[in-house]
Formats: C-alpha cells, sequence, structure tokens
C-alpha cells in the first residue's frame, strides 16, 4: 500500500502525464496548415454547402489550442464582408489551453457561390489566423416591389444602383447585370452612355420598354492584358429616360488582379501586422503617422500590383515593389486626414487585396 504523504503526489504527477500526452496528441494531429506560432488549427476552411439566404446567419465553430508559451488575448478581427464576424468565447487563453472561434455569415443579399474569410489578431497587433468559410447561397424570392425598390423616375425603377464584379483578372472579363421595370402605361425608352474616356466598360440594353414590362442591362468589364490595369476600377454612369438624363446614379467596380493558378506550388503569403493601425499625430506638422509590418511567409516573391490611396496620402510602399520569402518589411504612412485606407493589391492567391485602415484617438 503506497503511503499517505506519496499518494496525493502521486495522483499529481500522474494528471501531469496525462496532461503532456493529450496535449502531444493534439499537436502532433495539427497539420501545417496553422498560419501562426502561437494559436495552432485542426481546419481553417470550412463549406456550409447549399444554405438559403430566407434561412438567416449560419454558424461554424473553429477549434485550436493555445501552442505558445504564454496566454494569447484575442483583439481586433479584419473580415473581407460585413457578412462575416468572429465571435470568441473568451477574451483570452493560457498556454495549453483549447478553445474555438465561431464564425458567423450573413447570406443576406447574397447569392451563388461565396468565399469570405477574416483574419484574426490578437490584442497586440499580432497575426494569429485567417479562417475561410464557402458557401452556395440560394437567393430568396421577393415581390416586384422588393426587388425593384431603386427609383429611376416615378415610372421606372431599378434592381440596384451598384455592381461589384469582383476579381478579374488582367485579360479577362466579367459580366452581371440589373433588371428594370416600366410601370407605366406606356413605352419608354433608355439609354445608359458608359462615362466619356472610360476604355473598360461595355453596357447594353434594349432600346425601349414596353409598359408594365422588365428589361435587363448588362453590364460587362473587359481589362487588357496590361500591368498598368492592376488595381481598383469604378465607373459611374447614368440613365437617360425618353431622351432626359435622370439623378440615378449606376456604379461598376472591379477589381484587377493576377490570373491565380490553383496548381501552383510556390506561392507568395502576405501577413499585415496591424491591419487597423493607431496614428501618431506630428504637434510641427499637425499631421497623422502610423507604421504597420507586411511579412511573406510563403514560399515565392510578394509582388505589389498597385497601391489604392486617396489623395493626399503619402506611404513609402509603391507598385513594382518585390517582398522576398521570410522578409518582413515595416511600412509607414502618413496623411493630414485622421481617419483613412490603403489597399494593396499582390499576387498572393489568398489575398489578392488587403485593406489596411488607419485611426487617430485623441487620448
Amino acid at each position: 500500500m503506497l503511503a499517505p504523504t506519496f499518494y496525493p503526489m502521486f495522483v499529481n504527477v500522474y494528471k501531469i502525464i496525462y496532461c503532456i500526452l493529450v496535449y502531444s496528441f493534439l499537436c502532433s494531429t495539427l497539420p501545417a496548415q496553422s498560419v501562426s506560432h502561437l494559436i495552432e488549427f485542426n481546419i481553417v476552411t470550412w463549406d456550409f454547402g447549399n444554405i438559403r439566404e430566407a434561412d438567416g446567419s449560419v454558424f461554424h465553430s473553429f477549434p485550436f489550442v493555445n501552442s505558445s508559451s504564454g496566454p494569447v488575448k484575442f483583439g481586433h478581427i479584419s473580415p473581407s464582408c460585413s457578412c462575416v464576424n468572429a465571435i470568441f468565447t473568451q477574451e483570452s487563453f493560457e498556454s495549453g489551453e483549447m478553445g474555438e472561434i465561431i464564425i458567423r455569415f450573413n447570406p443576406a443579399g447574397e447569392k451563388g457561390k461565396v468565399h469570405r474569410y477574416t483574419d484574426i489578431y490578437s490584442s497586440e497587433g499580432t497575426f494569429l489566423a485567417k479562417l475561410s468559410i464557402t458557401a452556395n447561397v440560394i437567393p430568396q424570392e421577393r415581390t416586384v416591389d422588393e426587388l425593384y425598390k431603386f427609383r429611376i423616375t416615378d415610372n421606372v425603377y431599378a434592381t440596384s444602383r451598384q455592381v461589384n464584379m469582383g476579381y478579374i483578372a488582367i485579360g479577362g472579363s466579367a459580366s452581371q447585370m440589373i433588371s428594370v421595370i416600366n410601370t407605366s402605361s406606356v413605352p419608354v425608352t433608355i439609354q445608359v452612355p458608359p462615362r466619356e474616356g472610360s476604355s473598360f466598360l461595355r453596357i447594353d440594353h434594349p432600346e425601349s420598354i414596353p409598359p408594365g414590362e422588365t428589361a435587363n442591362i448588362d453590364i460587362t468589364f473587359k481589362i487588357p492584358n496590361d500591368p498598368d490595369n492592376y488595381g481598383i476600377k469604378k465607373e459611374i454612369v447614368h440613365i437617360l429616360v425618353n431622351g432626359v438624363r435622370t439623378s440615378f446614379e449606376l456604379s461598376a467596380s472591379c477589381i484587377c488582379t493576377d490570373r491565380f493558378d490553383e496548381k501552383e506550388s510556390f506561392i507568395p503569403e502576405m501577413v499585415v501586422t496591424p491591419s487597423l493601425v493607431s496614428l501618431n499625430r506630428k504637434l510641427l506638422t499637425r499631421s497623422f503617422e502610423g507604421h504597420f509590418t507586411i511579412e511573406n511567409r510563403g514560399s515565392a516573391d510578394l509582388c505589389i500590383r498597385a497601391v489604392e490611396t486617396q489623395d493626399g496620402i503619402k506611404i513609402n510602399i509603391m507598385k513594382g515593389d518585390v517582398i522576398h520569402p521570410g522578409e518582413r518589411v515595416k511600412i509607414k504612412a502618413g496623411s493630414l486626414k485622421h481617419a483613412f485606407s490603403v489597399f494593396l493589391i499582390t499576387n498572393d492567391p489568398a489575398r489578392p487585396v488587403k485593406e489596411i485602415r488607419f485611426n487617430y484617438k485623441d487620448n
């Protein structure tokens, strides 16, 4: 029989050994998909399959373990769309502690195959992981009034005033359409001339719409195969009804990127830390300045295809810059504005476009 003073010590040692074995097993089952040395996931993507827009939000839990030697506290998230959100079951996790991050996807306004993600950062601004979801959204049936809610004239309405084509590879094209309805008792003629000087946009539509009928306006972006065309393209067009220009503005946009090959084995991987930058105020110039870091964790050069900013923003990274595998670069941006954004277009297939937001908080 074990001595009374030895038994509690034996139980404690047994518990420690058991915990070490469980932790070792968990870590051994986690593949190299994880992009952080602080927390480890067994999966970082999830496919919801077919979901109905009418059923509302869907959720998926991504389990992880804190594989670092200290506590990890969650902070800022950077979603690719406002339809995606991350829910933390608790704020911080101790070393070796297991937890989960719940990703919520709201399919309202979506249709067809969609891919969304959110980047997770620690409270110190360290990049932790990118969690992705895909889904095939079956849109909800709507009434005529619900569908045609954007007024062009008193008798002509449209399904949308904004068309976002998403990513278009250089040398490629993409098309979308909006529908318009004529609620009057007489035919109406329509014209949708593109803005002068536009070389990327083509618009096709019928010349007239019979009373009580609908018609489609097809919008096509065709991007020439020219490196100068990388970046964000946005066109504003007006609709003329019976020869009269209306106040209705149709916005069409796309982001011109590389043509990515899914079979490519050597690819860059861009990690931006942080993606929400706190600005410091310079007293002499009354300007604002902030810093962030770009790291290439991939196996190929990270090429900056375009840098999109507002007027008056200075930043020390530009189109054509290259960040080699394993390299970290500190970037500085400044402006007289206390809040602004910078968009980086790169050859990273997982993040062709990355928004870095800057904000000043007066303490």
